[in-house]
């Protein structure tokens, strides 16, 4: 049985792990998010070059949003957050909603009285995941007595963990293990292989190496094996990490193959939750990916890399 457990056993940040058989498929950044609430937006600036405007919301928040419409400062302007502020770049916003018609019908009534800024619909991303996971059979454990409440309260089926045996939520489920697994710039494959997973400003650099893999194979169909073994660990990490942006992967080199690793990594990409396009390879035999920005990267969630 698959198990979600929420905690806040790391740095007092709110995670969700969902684990299937021991192996640890989404971690969840359940921290505060702006994604998916409605405002009363109030237009600021107008870039007329970009088509663009910086929309105020909320309390002192600032988004970037790309217009449809003719709109001028001061103008009021229903707003939806598409994802949250990263380091220098503010939230973006979009005015085309995404909600259910129920909700849709109330927010664009509260519009119409609302005073400027105001929230007029907030995204409970924890009730929608746990409702979501509850649904498919997944059990869901929680040490926080908060968490509990909240979703006892939106009627999901939660159990409040108690460490009266004097264990730890972290230390049954091992959560410390899988914090320093997803923060460690190695990831060592079953193989023996590993990769090296190394982020900049610009892009993501990931290096498969074939480590301490030992084999009687043929050193070719050996190379073979462990860049689709390494395929399958990217995709995991991608998902696990939360990495967006450009990813530049440097498989072994191989005399053939790249078409069957290149249609391999292709249908990986389908599997995951964000917009993951696999471009091709380079000139220089290195595999460029492309990944859709939302949610933070666990990496700047839960704090500095760890270097092995």
């Amino acid at each position: 049985m698959d198990k979600l457990i929420i905690s806040k056993f790391y740095k007092d940040i709110l995670l969700g792990f969902h684990i299937i058989d021991d192996e640890v498929e989404m971690i969840y950044d359940f921290t505060e998010s702006e994604v998916g609430n409605v405002y009363c937006g109030i237009v600021k600036d107008i870039t007329n070059n970009l088509s663009s405007a910086f929309v105020e919301f909320g309390e002192g928040k600032k988004g970037f949003l790309s217009l449809d419409e003719e709109v001028k400062c001061g103008d009021k302007i229903l707003v939806q957050v598409k994802a949250d502020k990263m380091k220098t770049k503010d939230y973006l916003l979009t005015t085309k909603l995404d909600l259910s018609k129920e909700d849709l019908t109330e927010v664009k009534r509260k519009f119409e009285h609302s005073s400027p800024k105001a929230c007029l619909y907030k995204n409970e991303y924890i009730i929608d995941v746990c409702n979501r996971l509850s649904s498919s059979g997944t059990e869901i454990i929680t040490d926080d007595k908060k968490v509990y409440q909240n979703l006892e309260g939106a009627k999901i089926l939660v159990l409040l963990y108690n460490n009266d045996s004097g264990v730890s939520i972290e230390n049954k489920y091992k959560l410390g293990k899988i914090i320093s697994d997803v923060s460690s710039n190695k990831v060592w494959m079953k193989s023996g292989a590993y990769l090296l997973i190394e982020r900049t400003e610009a892009l993501t650099a990931i290096d498969v190496n074939s480590g301490k893999n030992i084999t009687k194979s043929s050193r070719e169909e050996n190379i073979k094996q462990i860049n689709f073994e390494a395929a399958d660990y990217i995709a995991k990490h991608l998902k696990l990490r939360n990495i967006s942006g450009i990813i530049i992967v440097d498989f072994i080199n191989m005399s053939e193959g790249y078409d069957e690793l290149l249609e391999y990594m292709k249908e990986l990409a389908k599997t995951d939750y964000e917009t993951c396009n696999v471009i091709g390879f380079t000139e220089l035999g290195l595999l460029e990916i492309t990944r859709k920005k939302n949610k933070k990267p666990l990496c700047e969630v839960i704090g500095e890399v760890v270097n092995d």
